[in-house]
């Protein structure tokens, strides 16, 4: 269990999630204004009533449960399980994919409401681990960013959110460049630049 002055989640990967403290939690993870726990729950279909028995014991209790259940797939065939079950508890409900439940949670925590949440991790990312890694390393720690962090970039346009992340940025100016261009890629075009990399290293492993 992780307590801190202010829960927040910064990132996330199929493996888990990255919280504002920088520390990583495997798997799901259910979260609470000042405590993250972990959320034994093996797949999106396990996602019960008795999973969520924990956010309905608890008094007083909360406002609302932000659910990040994954990939949107699973949204509907989740919300049939559990709402009932949260509406019979008086608590509200926000179900989505966990990309989007991080942002809600973040945003309602900021706010001081009163607000759980239980992400699942998703099993389909675009970005891949080792350039998610790469990001992390060049982010500098929250703490040395003038906004609150929980509401960095919610209310900017396309042009603001990229001068946010490039203010983060503690790379040069070429690094910056390059990462921006792999996240505006294709599927496609990723998919030829990963060949591509990969046929250079092979190319230098037979030279060495």
């Amino acid at each position: 269990m992780l307590e801190a002055k202010q829960i927040g989640v910064r990132g996330l990967s199929c493996y888990g999630f990255r919280l504002l403290d920088g520390s990583f939690l495997y798997g799901p993870i259910a979260l609470f204004p000042k405590t993250a726990l972990s959320w034994r729950v093996p797949t999106p279909e396990d996602i019960t009533p008795r999973s969520l028995f924990l956010f309905a014991a608890l008094e007083p209790k909360i406002d609302i449960l932000v659910l990040g259940v994954g990939d949107k797939k699973n949204i509907d065939k989740v919300r049939a399980k559990v709402a009932p079950f949260l509406r019979e508890h008086k608590i509200g409900l926000e179900i989505m994919d966990t990309e989007d439940a991080i942002a809600t949670f973040n945003f309602l925590n900021a706010e001081g409401r009163y607000v759980g949440a239980a992400l699942y991790p998703p099993d389909d990312m675009v970005v891949t681990d080792k350039e998610y890694g790469r990001a992390l390393a060049l982010l500098k720690g929250w703490d040395t960013v003038e906004e609150n962090p929980l509401l960095l970039g919610l209310n900017d346009t396309i042009n603001q959110a990229e001068d946010l992340v490039k203010r983060l940025w503690s790379g040069d100016e070429k690094s910056w460049q390059s990462a921006r261009q792999k996240v505006l890629e294709s599927p496609s075009q990723r998919e030829q630049r990963m060949q591509l990399e990969v046929e250079d290293k092979e190319k230098k492993l037979r030279i060495e």
